[in-house]
């Protein structure tokens, strides 16, 4: 048989009856309790990814300063021993993954899919070590963040004087954007896509994995959605990457094309001694303005190349964090040249004013955000000096009539409610929204389980082919 990648596990659970039993809102209150904990074992791994066998300095790195028994010492040992082994065991398969969908190594498609397998597996053993490092978590020695809050006076100061269409405007120069070789999905076909960011904060390479028909060439006229992940999501370092199952591997064999770009800090991005996602909030609020307007400018290029592929339209959409970038870009479209703007926008579980998301979400306080900032003298007085670039303006830059948000009407994590203030400053009409009666988990779960939100996309997508790209 064909090598091919399959659906994790997991997700098949997740669709199946069982899956029921996670639309409660006793689940979603017990994953919100569970985030601390799981975010632990994060910092654990990124301190030992730095401080390799050395038990000392994986103590410095986590900021222990207190003793700490002979036991707990020894099983530290043999833990860092064991991860550096993994860490060194995925670069391997990397370095070898790298070679062949981006050298001039020759291989077949079976060849490549086996090795993407390996890459996957071996990502998952690396970057979320649950079971490794999880004593570490009930030791009560790890902050899940190493924080480094900007003080009010240097953050207002240094963006002071900017407002939204300074940052969020388009990029300056159109990088060259690299195509790999592809792999078989399930009845997909797929490959990544790499380019150097544009952004004015990321001295890095952008990537974005892509998921077409399987019977499809890269030259087909294919309606895209670019869709862009949650926080801390590892993307395709992992072998469940929940966007590229109810995402990118149920739309693309209906045929569509699905682009899932990888967030800045996230993923293929880390940055060596942090975990997925975590200088995005270490360094809030000014590391929030530029994720943003990093991933931002990076969608805009990607839609100028999409165009460029001739696909017939290309939509925007991203669920939380995803959802944020999103809803930005439908603010500031209308900045960019025509071939970058998108012909509609989907703001899945979003926030608008970010204000409201750091002071008063669920999340940001399990996650020690909101005692940070205040710890640092933030107060809500202080972060209404940057409104201007972290709260959405009170007119969109797309046609209201072309954006369609998602969301939970009891969703406090990401402040769902004010979000649909902007909606309705904004004037998209009650008919493109989809929401429902959950939290914000309950959004997630209910994409993932249902074809409703599928459908959703899918009517966007015929919608705007058949009306063709904003003029």
């Amino acid at each position: 048989m064909p090598e091919q990648l399959e659906t994790p596990l997991t997700h098949r659970v997740i669709e199946s009856p069982l899956g029921r039993l996670l639309h409660s809102r006793v689940f979603e209150r017990l994953k919100i309790s569970s985030v601390d904990r799981e975010f632990g074992v994060l910092r654990a791994r990124a301190a030992a990814d730095v401080a390799g066998e050395d038990v000392d300095a994986f103590l410095d790195e986590l900021g222990v300063t207190d003793p700490i028994d002979d036991s707990l010492r020894r099983k530290i040992e043999t833990t860092l021993q064991h991860h550096s082994t993994v860490k060194s065991e995925y670069e391997s398969v990397a370095d070898r993954w790298d070679e062949v969908f981006w050298g001039d190594t020759e291989s077949t498609l079976d060849e490549r899919t086996r090795l993407e397998k390996r890459r996957r597996e071996y990502g998952s053993r690396w970057v979320s070590p649950q079971k490794e490092f999880k004593f570490i978590t009930k030791a009560d020695i790890v902050d899940i963040v190493d924080f480094d809050i900007p003080s009010p006076q240097s953050a207002i100061e240094r963006w002071r004087g900017y407002d939204g269409s300074d940052v969020y405007g388009p990029p300056e120069s159109m990088p060259d954007v690299a195509v790999s070789r592809t792999m078989r999905g399930p009845e997909t076909r797929e490959y990544l896509v790499r380019f150097e960011s544009p952004s004015a904060f990321f001295d890095d390479t952008a990537y974005a994995r892509v998921y077409e028909p399987a019977d499809s060439s890269q030259d087909d006229e294919l309606p895209t959605i670019i869709f862009a992940t949650g926080l801390a999501m590892a993307c395709d370092l992992m072998e469940y990457w929940t966007e590229e199952e109810y995402v990118g591997r149920d739309l693309a064999p209906q045929g569509y094309r699905v682009v899932l770009p990888i967030p800045p800090w996230h993923g293929r991005r880390e940055i060596p001694g942090y975990y997925t996602g975590e200088p995005y909030l270490a360094r809030m609020p000014s590391s929030g303005v530029e994720l943003y307007e990093g991933q931002a400018k990076e969608i805009a290029v990607l839609v100028q190349w999409l165009r460029s592929q001739g696909a017939p339209t290309v939509g925007v959409g991203g669920l939380s964090l995803g959802g944020i970038v999103t809803s930005f870009v439908a603010a500031y479209a209308d900045t960019w040249p025509s071939e970058m703007q998108p012909d509609f926008a989907i703001p899945v579980a979003a926030s608008a004013k970010i204000a409201d998301l750091l002071f008063e979400s669920s999340l940001t306080k399990s996650l020690g955000v909101t005692g940070a900032l205040e710890a640092a003298g933030w107060t809500r007085d202080e972060m209404s000096h940057l409104d201007s670039v972290l709260t959405a303006p009170t007119t969109p830059g797309l046609d209201p009539d072309r954006i369609y948000p998602v969301g939970g009407l009891v969703d406090e994590m990401t402040q769902y409610p004010t979000m649909r203030q902007t909606l309705d400053e904004w004037g998209v009409p009650a008919e493109n929204r989809l929401e429902w009666d959950c939290g914000h988990f309950g959004v997630t779960l209910r994409a993932m389980r249902t074809d409703t939100f599928q459908e959703f996309l899918i009517d966007a997508l015929e919608t705007h082919s058949e009306d063709g790209p904003v003029q």
